[in-house]
């Protein structure tokens, strides 16, 4: 049974022993719970049920006899039906958490984001925000070439964009309006270890002096600390204009 089939049938809402026995029914033809069953894996106990529940679904036609002979509905039908149901409760789920008000304490003010599409998200939000002036300082090339059509589009006209670096030779393929820090300033932000754990700053962006988003690699890992505090957003953006 290709796991890749199986899988692509999982997200598109299938149960694992559905997604393997229609898989199996397409393969066949035509075929009995036995056969199907023998194909697939699915357990013999239960394939009687999962191909009642793929008739039922419309994912399948069944004739009536001894033994029973089961068919899929062409794959097409099927797939373009699982993803209208896909995008169906995908709507619907986001209008109803928009709509969802719950009574809860004051949110907590700091976060940390561990995985690449979560800190990439967080970026972006942050972008979107800024409405008077951001604040970046960065030590990698990488980060900025790839946010770099987000600084370009997501920022609102009239925000003021201010983007400090360490080293200015390191960016000037970016085509970008750079600062660099001043003599000395880079020994605060110099890599350190702890532990035997390397720890470095990637990039620090503040947002009209209310929220900030600082991203470090801790070894291998990256992690986004996301700060709503407008005191230390505050502290934050001091700190960066004095590195100019």
């Amino acid at each position: 049974m290709n796991d890749e089939i199986v899988g692509g049938l999982r997200k598109l809402g299938l149960t694992e022993y559905e997604a393997k026995s229609y898989a199996a029914l397409v393969g066949l033809g035509e075929a009995t719970a036995r056969e199907v069953h023998e194909a697939s894996g699915v357990p013999r106990t239960r394939v009687y049920d999962i191909l009642k529940d793929l008739t039922e679904k419309g994912f399948a036609e069944f004739v009536q006899g001894s033994p029973t002979y089961y068919r899929a509905i062409e794959p097409e039908r099927v797939i373009d039906r699982l993803k209208e149901e896909l995008l169906e409760a995908a709507n619907r789920s986001a209008d109803e958490l928009k709509r969802l008000n719950l009574e809860t304490p004051v949110p907590t003010p700091v976060w940390c984001v561990r995985n690449e599409w979560g800190i990439k998200n967080r970026v972006r939000d942050i972008l979107k925000r800024a409405d008077d002036e951001l604040m970046i300082f960065c030590r990698s090339p990488e980060f900025l070439r790839e946010h770099r059509s987000y600084l370009l589009s997501d920022l609102k006209r009239g925000c003021n964009l201010v983007l400090i670096v360490d080293k200015i030779e390191k960016f000037v393929d970016l085509g970008l309006d750079l600062r660099e820090i001043g003599n000395g300033a880079a020994e605060i932000y110099r890599d350190v270890q702890v532990d035997g754990v390397n720890y470095s700053l990637e990039c620090m962006m503040v947002a009209d002096g209310k929220e900030s988003i600082v991203i470090t690699k801790m070894g291998d890992e990256r992690l986004a600390v996301v700060v709503k505090l407008p005191v230390v957003s505050a502290l934050q953006k001091g700190v960066l204009e004095h590195l100019v």
